[in-house]
């Protein structure tokens, strides 16, 4: 008797009526959409164990989850905390989706190789290596002041303008010839030291005007160090990418509780929204390399389509999901939930940096 009661109790609902659809319940699953009658309270813990269950179960509704992800920004965190599960995919589920297509992609194309190559080519070209070398020879304090009382040439020089700016009392800029050579470097009419053209730190090409000499070793050390840690830094990225990025969820989630502490909301409220919001951005981060692929046009066009696609999505999700009063304190509490993600991210790419730094000096 008392264990017929215990399984009457068992296949009890919570509520009446199924809270993806809205259609009356007559068990512990919706006869239309099939939904759980689970308890109405989330915890992180059930949320992880439901994504173990489906994680590898490939599901349509993905597609449509990503479109509404888009298209209605904080609404689909708020439907799924209201109890639309079946309708949507599982927000952990969403985020391995796109980490996949994001790394598939990257791999394909061989991504590595290439921002291996586009660092390589800018710590090669002229304007770095004259850069560095200045920098070299201006920290021997004994060479700087020799250079300082050398005799002075005037010549005609292939090297950034920065340089005359930078270095004053070393070089001096009598005019400039509006000739270039490449895009970082000018064609200019320069004093320097006797010391640069009799060390050959400065040579003349094959019409007489001086450039950076390339076979210097004077910084090329600082250079091909350069380059190791950042081809350690990218295949640390290459490998553990998609947990770098899930690790920021959790921190998101902090700051978002810190951001709304008035609301006294759940934790697992801001870890749903956390997981949404991490999913657009890589979303955003997928289409920015497709471009890039397509067009290659400047960094700095990726750079505003991160930051303020970012930060709009975020004001939009912020007045949806959260029922905030006015717009203004949706924007706000985007802002400032943008800067503490980006001080995280500058963190966790410092660490990276360091652990890079690590393999090199034991490789």
């Amino acid at each position: 008797m008392c264990s017929n009661k215990k399984q009457v109790k068992e296949q009890s609902v919570p509520y009446d009526n199924c809270l993806n659809c809205g259609t009356q319940l007559k068990g512990v699953y919706c006869h239309k959409c099939g939904q759980h009658a689970i308890s109405k309270t989330l915890t992180i813990g059930g949320f992880i164990k439901e994504y173990i269950n489906n994680a590898f179960i490939w599901d349509p509704k993905c597609l449509h989850t990503i479109w509404t992800l888009i298209s209605r920004p904080g609404r689909l965190t708020k439907e799924y905390l209201s109890g639309k599960y079946v309708s949507q995919e599982h927000p952990l589920k969403l985020n391995m989706f796109l980490l996949f297509v994001f790394v598939t992609l990257f791999l394909l194309f061989s991504g590595t190789e290439r921002m291996n190559n586009s660092v390589r080519d800018l710590t090669t070209h002229e304007s770095m290596l004259s850069g560095v070398q200045m920098q070299m020879l201006t920290d021997n304090e004994e060479y700087f002041c020799k250079m300082k009382e050398s005799p002075r040439d005037t010549v005609q020089i292939y090297a950034p303008l920065f340089l005359a700016d930078k270095y004053p009392e070393l070089i001096g800029n009598i005019g400039t010839i509006d000739d270039t050579k490449g895009k970082s470097l000018d064609k200019w009419i320069a004093v320097v030291p006797q010391m640069l053209i009799e060390d050959k730190i400065i040579v003349p090409d094959s019409n007489g005007c001086y450039i950076f000499n390339p076979e210097v070793q004077t910084g090329r050390d600082a250079i091909d160090l350069f380059n190791k840690v950042w081809e350690a830094m990218v295949n640390i990225l290459a490998k553990y990418f998609p947990i770098i990025v899930l690790f920021t969820a959790p921190l998101l989630a902090i700051s978002l509780r810190l951001v709304q502490y008035r609301s006294r909301l759940p934790r697992i409220n801001h870890f749903i929204f956390a997981l949404h919001y991490t999913a657009f951005l890589e979303l955003l981060m997928l289409c920015i390399y497709i471009l890039h692929l397509i067009f290659a046009p400047p960094v700095a066009v990726f750079e505003f389509i991160m930051a303020f696609g970012s930060c709009a999505y975020l004001s939009i999700a912020f007045h949806h999901a959260y029922n905030t009063c006015t717009w203004f304190k949706a924007i706000l509490k985007a802002l400032i939930t943008s800067v503490t993600y980006l001080l995280i991210s500058s963190v966790m790419f410092i660490g990276i940096i360091f652990i890079a730094c690590i393999l090199v000096a034991l490789g």
